[in-house]
């Protein structure tokens, strides 16, 4: 492998690996709002009072929040195996090279 197309490869891996910083941080915000929605819906719930309006909201952001981390989950999951297979690639075409 060209010195060129190593330099390619090392930098894609270091982007990649910014942007599933990025999407672990989409991550934990998803997982957040449905943690408000489970609290919207004791609050509709939970009270003396039943009130439809917080019950409604609170299922809506518990769907949205878990829905949204599944498949932020599902795509950290694929990109964290795409940049493994870089990193092999680099680290075979090195041994490659020493032997």
């Amino acid at each position: 492998m060209k010195a060129a197309e190593k330099n390619r490869l090392s930098r894609e891996a270091a982007l990649q690996m910014k942007a599933l910083g990025q999407i672990e941080r989409w991550k934990k915000t998803a997982l957040a709002l449905s943690a408000i929605g489970v609290a919207f819906l004791y609050a509709g719930f939970g009270g003396q009072e039943k009130n439809i309006f917080f019950s409604i909201v609170g299922i809506s952001l518990l769907f949205a929040g878990v829905g949204s981390a599944a498949v932020l989950n599902l795509g950290l999951r694929n990109g964290k195996r795409n940049v493994e297979k870089i990193l092999n690639q680099l680290e075979a075409d090195e041994l490659c090279h020493i032997s």
